[in-house]
């Protein structure tokens, strides 16, 4: 699972800069090795990170492994699950020498000099930036420069109920994208005026629409060059619509409002029953097994034009180094430590994150974890993953998309979503 961000300040301010914020200085420590123990002077680099709870334990074992593999750099962790804390602490001066977040913050945090630019760490040290999945690492950039790296992966696959297409007559999986979105108007159940059964991936309602433009081929443009009607994204609604007309936008509205209130909760349609096709990330595989679902996963495939499978977005989390930080070198050794090295492995094997370099992608104890770890590394490593371009309008931009997918489920046409779309884009360019 994610990370979960509280919504307020977690925790005395007062307290967490007084614990973690001062500046460090060198610490004696005593360093095990097969030569027995020796005291060496280290320099204390503060990571906060935004895991808590048992993730918060994996991380501390890795910063213990760390440790105890060099005598230059002692890393103090501190769980803090709260994102304004460490932005507060940091645009203050006291904030920690190296933390964690989300790729889509990037442009925000290099914009306004929170996160360290890395291009001149990344020249000294010859670091092969080539390592990472293309994808991932273009979310750490912002106007050309590196501001971060990332420590693991989020892609979708897509789910699908075995029973319900069973109960259908299907037997085989969808082979292209309107295949997909045949079986799905196929397997939508009406009953009078309510739907008893979704055959489309419409829950959750923010994922598929991105990844159809995609699979088609299309993407959302550059930040000097949005599309927000690009052809991938029309058809995606115009499919939206099209099952509208057919099943009437109150009982699809119905269907899909409830199943996004419900998600991963008893009533999820999906873990339900009455979902057919869903797509999803790597937490909802134990989800639906403990549900009890007969369910398999396969890569997303691309529309007939197209071809291809394993379509997706891609989100990343991802380590910065603050330009506050009064211990760079040892923030940026660690961050090479955890995003490329054995760190990165084992953050991966404990958490069941998906890695952000080829090389892992690829590793057998990596992909052996679970079925789930198979087919989505597997979907990284086929790398037709697409995202919104970095840009400190993306929020407004998906919103606009987000907007314009609500459009057409309350009954206007594609070309008048799209009309609306591009009057809200214009407005935040």
């Amino acid at each position: 699972m994610k990370k979960m961000l509280s919504l307020g300040l977690s925790f005395s301010m007062a307290v967490m800069l007084g614990a973690c914020g001062a500046k460090a200085t060198p610490t004696t420590t005593s360093v095990s090795s097969e030569g027995g123990t020796k005291q060496t002077q280290r320099e204390t680099v503060n990571f906060w990170y935004l895991w808590g709870g048992e993730e918060a334990k994996i991380i501390e074992e890795i910063i213990s492994k760390y440790n105890s593999s060099q005598d230059k750099y002692e890393v103090v962790g501190t769980s803090t699950p709260d994102q304004q804390v460490i932005i507060t602490a940091i645009s203050g001066g006291q904030g920690p020498d190296i933390t964690d977040d989300f790729g889509g913050s990037v442009p925000k945090y290099a914009n306004e000099n929170i996160a360290q630019n890395l291009d001149e760490y990344i020249k000294k040290d010859n670091v092969d930036m080539t390592a990472f999945v293309d994808a991932a690492l273009e979310q750490q950039k912002y106007e050309g420069s590196i501001y971060s790296l990332p420590i693991s992966v989020n892609v979708f696959a897509l789910y699908y109920n075995k029973d319900l297409l069973d109960k259908a007559g299907i037997t085989k999986t969808p082979q292209t994208l309107e295949e997909l979105m045949q079986m799905s108007e196929d397997t939508t159940l009406l009953d009078g005026e309510s739907l008893t059964q979704l055959g489309a991936p419409f829950v959750p309602t923010n994922y598929w629409p991105n990844i159809f433009t995609y699979a088609y081929g299309s993407d959302f443009g550059q930040p000097s060059n949005w599309t927000p009607d690009n052809e991938g994204f029309k058809k995606s609604l115009e499919f939206m619509e099209s099952q509208v007309k057919k099943f009437g936008k109150d009982a699809l509205g119905n269907f899909i409002t409830s199943g996004n209130s419900n998600l991963n909760t008893p009533q999820d349609p999906f873990l339900n029953g009455t979902q057919v096709f869903r797509i999803d990330g790597p937490w909802l595989y134990n989800m639906a097994k403990d549900a009890g679902v007969n369910f398999e996963m396969m890569p997303i495939p691309g529309a007939e034009n197209v071809g291809g499978e394993g379509w997706s977005t891609v989100d990343t989390s991802m380590l910065y180094i603050p330009t506050t930080s009064a211990h760079k070198d040892g923030a940026w050794d660690f961050m090479k430590y955890m995003c490329m090295g054995e760190g990165n492995k084992l953050f991966c094997k404990l958490k069941g994150d998906l890695p952000p370099t080829k090389a892992l992608l690829e590793d057998q104890e990596i992909v052996s974890l679970s079925p789930a770890q198979s087919v989505f590394s597997g979907i990284v490593a086929k790398n037709n993953l697409g995202a919104l371009p970095q840009s400190l309008h993306t929020v407004e931009y998906s919103k606009a998309i987000k907007d314009a997918v609500e459009t057409v489920l309350l009954g206007d046409s594609t070309e008048q979503a799209l009309t609306k779309m591009k009057e809200a884009v214009s407005a935040i360019k």
